[in-house]
Order: C-alpha cells, then structure tokens, then sequence
C-alpha cells in the first residue's frame, strides 16, 4: 500500500509535466486479442481513446480513389510524400485539434489506433519537420495488411522521423495484429502478437524482448540498439540482453501507477494469474479462457472495483472516475471501440465496429459497418476533405452545446450518471445490456439480408447499411434521452 502512495505522488508531478505535452499524458487503454484468443475466432482491437479537455468525435467514410501522377500529400510541419497510384477507402474516427487522438480502418481490413508512450528521447534526428499527425492517414490509406502497414510506417519513420516523444500504434488485419513502437527520431521497433495471446497497452511501451533475427514475428530499425549504446543508455556487458521498455521508456510513466495500475488490472482479470503491482508483466500472454464480447465490455468498463485503487469504494462515495489513480475507463475517455475484424465475409459487412461515444461505461456500443458510406448529420462535421483541411484550424464554435450534435447527447449520459453514480449507474448498464442484445439481432438479420444483394445491387445493399447505422444511432438516443428527462438533466 505504502508503494501505491509512492506512486500516486510521482503520478502527480508526472501529470503536471505532461499537461504541457499532448503525446506525454496518460491517454488511452487497448486491448488485442488474437484470433485464436477470440472465443469467435477472429482479431479484435478493443480501444479507449481518453484526451483531455473540451473534445467532440466525427465519424467520416473516405471513399478510395485514384490519385493524380505527381500529387503529393503535404504534412503539418512541411514535408511531403507522393500520393500513391490508389488511396484506400476508410473509416475515420476524428478528433478535431489533436495530433495523436483518430483511428483509421481500411477496405483491406487494416486498423490503426495509437497510445501514448513517452520516451526518454528529447532530441531525436528529424527531418523537414518529421512526422506525426499524418503517419495513420498514410497507413490507412495505403496498407494492404498489417504488416504492410508495420513496413512502411517503419520507412517513413525512418526517413523523416518522428516528431513526438514516443507512442504505440495497434495495426491490426483481418489474420494478425502488431504493436509498432515509436521513438522520437528514427527509431521503432514491432512485434507481432501471437495469434493464441491477448496483448494489453496502457501508457508505456510494452515490447521487451528484440529479436529481428525472427523478422515473422519481429521488426526494428536498424540502430536501434546501437544508438542507445551511443547514447549510453543500454551497456551490453553491464545490463545483459537488451530490452527495449527498459532502455527507451520515459521513467516517469514506467513507474507511474496510473500505468500499472491499468496493466495490473488487464492482467488479473483476463490471465487467470494474481498478479501484484510490483510485478513484471509480459508482453502478451494467453488467457484463462477464450475472449468473449461480455469479458472485452468488462474491461473496458474497470474502474478497479473491489480494489485498493478503487477511492469510490464500488461507488459509496462518489463516482469511481474521480480515483487519484487512472481507471481503464477513465474520466477524460473520449470514446470506446470494439473492433471485429472478421474474415470470410466482404468487409464492408464483415468489419463491424461497436462505437461508443464519450464513455463505454454508461453509453452504448453501437454497430458501426465499414460499408456505411455516410453518416447522420449529426454525426459528423463537413466532408471527410474539408474536415481534414480544418483538423488543426476548428474554433471554439465548435464546442458549442446547442448546436445539435448528437455528441453532447452522450456526453450528457456520462455526466448525469457521474452526479449520483452508485444509483444511476445500474440503470445504465441495464439498457447498454438490452440495446447490445437488440442490436445483435438487428445484424444478424441485416447480414442475412445484405450477403445476396451486395454484389448485384450495391447502392441498395449500401442504402441498406447507411439506414442500419442511422436506425442504430437514433435507437441509442431515444433511450439517452428517457435516462436524461427522468432526472431533468439539461445538454
């Protein structure tokens, strides 16, 4: 307990150094499961996507396209790079004004999502500016798999270097998922996660182990090890086999508890093992049992109940997302995604992402296909090419609540339960449950109804798909709305 204590006190200046710093919070919490992990038998990315202040998620379809010889694409700080023959059509989740907060799912069934890892670089050789906000957009738009994806981030890390401290990119397909870990420069390193394993992120590089000579399953620049030997931080003779957490991690967020903790968590609830803080975890592991949707809600919803870490004490005094100590569901969450990367189906219905807006504790995933090709207006801002256009140049106006986007509706979820948790709380879970259970058989019939179509008519099977989203969405408000007005609670 006495080391708990010791943390929450280093949590706290860490905190007030990485408010100044938006790749050095404690942002974000994923888990990946593999495919034979999955009690149905495909990869899943489960991700909560937490960034502080005033914030609002769009959702956009880019549709894929053929680009001009000659275009190029230009970066936030200068540099650019030659669009490709074809760009991809996908999915985006934005976060308008952030660097690191939007996720990306493409035709091909690649995913890229990210969390914060800071890094003890501060310098780092960049290049024209070097490479952030755009490295997802890119992989988004060009990878064909996972580990396409995983290559050519690397290239692009390697050629104009990575502009933030440190962060772990998920890039996931259909067959396999990878964490690609980023240093500020041009150093990175990935490996695969087992297809039998679940891999858990919180906000410290996870990947120990190096060993590219198994390029199948692990993949690294190539002065990786010898830069930290420059820099001196790695000593071969002195600290044995090299690991990559241990020389390239920011201290402060390796010890931080409100990293531990959310690892600590992940594993006891999920490996079957009683793990303690003081722990070393793994990179990834197999689980006590086959991962089903009900164990994924679990986790992305822990607030450390029946836990020392738990200050609410299971809610009796107050809501669990004011603990000193982050939860995985935590108060500054934006977003929570269950994605199904499900193969032998055509992905525009086999990619089915269950999306809740502000927090997934008390708001509904909602199925989300990658074959809806447009989204209510309330939904989203703009066109996917202006919204991009505008990602870092959006005034305040946006944040406006009486404008009506279907954002401050969950937002107003999240903060009505908050004011009387312990109560308030069961109720919510209560309709998550029923809607979850209602929208399952809603897709099972549109899948039955969608598979004969989509090849015959499919601006049809399309309509179909768009007018699913938009029924869903609005199901989600209508019961919001019942919770709201029957504690006259005012968004």
């Amino acid at each position: 307990m006495k080391r708990i204590y010791t943390y929450f006190l280093l949590f706290l200046s860490t905190w007030l150094l990485c408010a100044q710093n938006t790749d050095s919070g404690f942002n974000c919490s994923t888990l990946i499961i593999g495919r034979e992990a999955s009690a149905a038998g495909y990869v899943i990315v489960a991700h909560n996507e937490d960034d502080g202040g005033n914030q609002i998620i769009n959702f956009y379809k880019i549709p894929g396209k053929d680009n001009r010889r000659g275009q190029i694409f230009r970066f936030k700080e200068g540099g650019t790079e030659s669009m490709p023959p074809h760009s991809y059509a996908c999915l985006w989740f934005e976060m308008p004004g952030q660097d690191f907060a939007d996720t990306y799912i493409n035709e091909n069934g690649v995913l890229v999502t990210s969390n914060a890892c800071p890094s003890r670089e501060l310098y780092g050789e960049i290049t024209d500016g070097g490479i952030g906000y755009e490295l997802r957009k890119l992989i988004g738009e060009r990878a064909i798999s996972a580990r396409y994806g995983v290559e050519l981030a690397g290239q692009l890390v390697e050629k104009w270097g990575y502009n933030a401290s440190g962060r772990t990119y998920i890039i996931a397909d259909k067959n396999e998922a990878w964490l690609f870990s980023v240093v500020r420069g041009k150093n990175w390193v990935a490996r695969r996660v087992p297809d039998n394993h679940v891999a858990f992120i919180p906000n410290f590089y996870t990947i120990t182990d190096v060993d590219t000579n198994d390029s199948d399953n692990c993949l690294a620049s190539k002065d990786l090890v010898n830069y930290a030997i420059r820099r001196g931080w790695y000593n071969p003779e002195n600290d044995g086999k090299f690991n990559f957490t241990r020389v390239y991690s920011a201290e402060r967020n390796l010890t931080n508890i409100s990293n531990i903790g959310r690892m600590w968590m992940a594993m006891n609830l999920l490996s079957g093992k009683e793990y303690s803080v003081n722990d070393s975890f793994p990179f990834s592991f197999v689980p006590a049992k086959k991962i089903e949707m009900k164990d994924i809600f679990d986790l992305l919803s822990n607030h450390y109940e029946g836990t020392e870490l738990d200050d609410s004490e299971n809610y009796k005094k107050g809501s669990p997302h004011s603990n000193k100590t982050q939860n995985i569901c935590a108060s500054h969450q934006q977003m929570s995604f269950i994605a199904e990367l499900r193969p032998g189906l055509p992905f525009e219905i086999g990619g089915r992402i269950w999306v809740a807006p502000r927090r997934g504790c008390v708001n509904a995933y909602m199925p989300v296909y990658f074959g809806v090709t447009k989204f209510s207006e309330f939904m989203t801002m703009d066109n996917h090419e202006k919204a991009f256009e505008l990602h870092f140049k959006r005034d305040q106006s946006i944040y406006d609540r009486t404008k009506p986007m279907a954002w401050w509706n969950f937002v107003a979820v999240a903060e009505c339960t908050d004011q009387d948790f312990i109560k308030r709380y069961p109720e919510r879970i209560r309709t998550k449950n029923n809607l979850y259970n209602l929208y399952l058989k809603m897709s099972t019939k549109l899948e039955k109804e969608y598979l004969p179509i989509y090849k015959k008519q499919p601006e049809k099977a399309e309509e179909m798909i768009n007018d699913f989203t938009r029924q869903v969405v609005n199901m989600a408000i209508v019961e919001n709305n019942k919770f709201l007005k029957k504690y006259n609670w005012q968004h």
